[in-house]
């Protein structure tokens, strides 16, 4: 049975990682929205070229578009594979709406799960987090280097990109906003009986991985 799993939580929770591992483990869809605008963007359909126009000029990707992307992209993939949303839905009005476009193809959300960690972690491993400029495959100093050094596993780039924002205050301004942002989802989500949450402060990703797979299958 295919199973639809989002992903919620924190920056640096390790959503993304986590995903990829599942994902990759279960033949399962890793569906990022930054992914997602990649791809939109590459294949220079119309929507991508929208959310191209926005990002080179330095605004957010609205909700409505946001949402009409994701659809795109569902419409374009093997269902029933099953898939985990990562990033995505980050609003209230997102859920609501990934509720509708799940409905449209016949399917509904197995779980949403909320793994989070403590401030004191979110900034230690932001400090040293790092991407490929080019797919946006993830890095982390410390906890996930490039198999080969200074190569992306993913699609064989040289090149990489940190953020600049990535330091503690901005952090903390960051993950103060995000909660705001992020509890009425986690609310929503918790009275549909639908929230499954993980505490991952202090845990290696591969026993975060083991904890997932006894919660989701």
């Amino acid at each position: 049975m295919s199973k639809y799993f989002t992903f919620i939580g924190p920056i640096a929770a390790g959503k993304g990682t986590q995903a990829e591992i599942l994902c990759e483990k279960y033949g399962m869809l890793h569906l990022s929205t930054g992914q997602i605008f990649r791809d939109a963007i590459n294949q220079e359909t119309e929507l991508g070229l929208r959310v191209k126009n926005l990002i080179e000029n330095g605004f957010l990707v609205p909700d409505a578009l946001t949402n009409e992307i994701v659809k795109e992209k569902l419409a374009n993939i093997d269902l029933k594979k099953g898939f985990i949303l990562d990033g995505y839905p980050r609003t209230i009005n997102q859920v609501y709406e990934l509720n509708k476009i799940l409905k449209m193809f016949n399917i509904s959300l197995t779980n949403a799960v909320l793994i989070t960690v403590s401030e004191e972690e979110t900034i230690r491993r932001i400090s040293g987090r790092f991407s490929c400029a080019k797919c946006g495959h993830n890095y982390h100093d410390e906890f996930n280097r490039p198999k080969v050094e200074g190569v992306c596993d993913a699609c064989g780039s040289t090149e990489f990109t940190r953020r600049k924002d990535d330091n503690p205050e901005i952090i903390k301004t960051r993950l103060k906003q995000y909660f705001s942002e992020i509890q009425p989802i986690i609310d929503y989500y918790k009275e549909e009986k639908l929230l499954i949450e993980l505490e991952a402060t202090g845990l290696s990703v591969q026993e975060v991985t083991e904890k997932l797979e006894g919660l989701l299958y």
